[in-house]
């Protein structure tokens, strides 16, 4: 009986991470991948766009990612615009990570990296790239599901976290509200 359930999890995490890179997040204000001219670039878009995808496919088993699911935003502080993604990635119990490229330093992060959250049972998404920064969600799948968490992007001491928001804030009801269309 518990093969069967995980089973199905399993299931419904890969049919959850085609649709999320067949669909993509419009709300992201990333249309089609270009950049708008708000966003001040110093680098060649297309260059470290490419780098970034090359990087998520060497993820074990990955679906990898593609340029309708880059998000623009300045997380790591440095005043130039890094590029965020989310990919799925493995087999047996298939996940979600966020991968930020920090074009400046030409570097790579995982909010999980196999450390975050003991790295199995959790999956992280991008929902969207706005002023205030790069909203995700952080769900938990195994070994029971548990609601899905939201909150910003953060980087601290070279690392990604997640700054969860409080449940009674605007903030909160505006990223479950992305989540629930997604």
């Amino acid at each position: 009986m518990k093969r069967n359930n995980a089973s199905r999890c399993i299931l419904v995490h890969v049919i959850l991470a085609i649709l999320l890179m067949t669909a993509g997040c419009k709300e992201s204000g990333n249309e089609d991948a270009e950049v708008s001219e708000s966003q001040s670039v110093s680098y060649d878009y297309d260059e470290a766009a490419t780098k970034l995808i090359t990087y998520c496919s060497g993820f074990p088993t990955s679906l990898g990612t593609n340029k309708d699911h880059i998000f623009l935003n300045d997380v790591t502080g440095d005043g130039i615009d890094d590029l965020c993604t989310f990919v799925f990635f493995g087999s047996g119990m298939p996940r979600m990570d966020i991968v930020l490229f920090d074009v400046e330093k030409d570097k790579f992060h995982t909010l999980d990296g196999m450390e975050f959250r003991g790295a199995y049972g959790y999956d992280y998404g991008i929902l969207s790239a706005e002023e205030g920064g790069v909203v995700i969600y952080e769900k938990q799948f195994y070994p029971e599901e548990r609601p899905a968490q939201f909150g910003l992007l953060t980087f601290d001491e070279d690392k990604l976290g997640m700054a969860e928001f409080d449940r009674e804030s605007s903030e909160y009801e505006h990223a479950k509200t992305l989540f629930e269309k997604r």
